[in-house]
């Protein structure tokens, strides 16, 4: 079964930026897409933070992969929005 929303929330709320603030508390992450069992999400950075914040999205990926259930899982660095500061 895959996972829900819910449980990739809960896994990537284990992942920490360079600051302790926990990704999803960060504002940085856009909405969670849970299609069967794949998982599709990105993390919005600022240009000049992407080869600084690269190891959290790999982090974040692990952390989702390893959910019971999960299949492939994209996880993407976009400057396209705004990086929202706060939760």
């Amino acid at each position: 079964m895959a996972p829900s929303r819910e449980q990739v929330l809960q896994a990537l709320a284990t992942v920490r930026l360079g600051d302790g603030q926990s990704l999803v508390a960060s504002g940085r992450l856009s909405e969670v897409f849970v299609d069967g069992g794949r998982v599709m999400f990105s993390i919005a950075i600022e240009p000049r933070e992407a080869a600084a914040l690269e190891p959290v999205r790999q982090a974040a990926e692990e952390a989702v992969r390893a959910l019971p259930g999960a299949g492939p899982v994209l996880v993407s660095l976009t400057a396209d929005r705004p990086v929202a500061r706060g939760p």
